[in-house]
């Protein structure tokens, strides 16, 4: 190999080893930038850690209300149906008062009519009596006019 050949040599590998140095300054810059968003990327994920943490807090929080909910819709279901229970037990007994209310009423009426035919009856037998009290009376009113025409002739 010659001398020019070696220089050559030399300033090639001297260039690359420049080259070299300029890439691994460039490697560096660029591993500064990756670690920066790396960095980034990391407390990014810390963020969304603390978010989802508070995500998945909310939503336990929701199926404790979801159960709660649920919960009072059964209470609910069972008092409405307690409430339609008594609704027919109440029914029953309003047809058992109107029944009773109405054999009462069938009664009271049969004893009012009862009444009624005895005041009327009363009444006839009253309208009789008067009607026989006058015909005594117009009797004795007769026998009256008669002894007082006989003591008129006889003395």
């Amino acid at each position: 190999m010659t001398d020019k050949e070696r220089d050559e040599l030399l300033i090639n590998m001297a260039n690359d080893m420049k080259n070299v140095k300029s890439d691994m300054n460039n490697v560096k810059s660029d591993m500064k930038n990756v670690k920066s968003d790396m960095n980034n990327v990391k407390n990014d994920m810390k963020e969304r850690d603390v978010i989802l943490q508070k995500l998945s807090d909310d939503m336990k929080e929701r199926d404790k209300l979801l159960i709660n909910i649920s919960n009072d819709m059964n209470k609910m279901k069972n008092d409405m149906n307690n409430m339609k229970n008594e609704m027919k037990d109440i029914k029953e007994e309003q047809r058992s008062l109107s029944r009773t209310v109405a054999k009462i009423e069938v009664e009271h009426g049969e004893k009012l009519q009862i009444l009624l035919d005895v005041v009327t009856g009363q009444e006839e037998k009253n309208k009789e009596f008067e009607r026989r009290f006058e015909e005594h009376e117009k009797i004795l009113s007769d026998h009256d006019d008669e002894i007082y025409y006989l003591k008129e002739k006889i003395g």
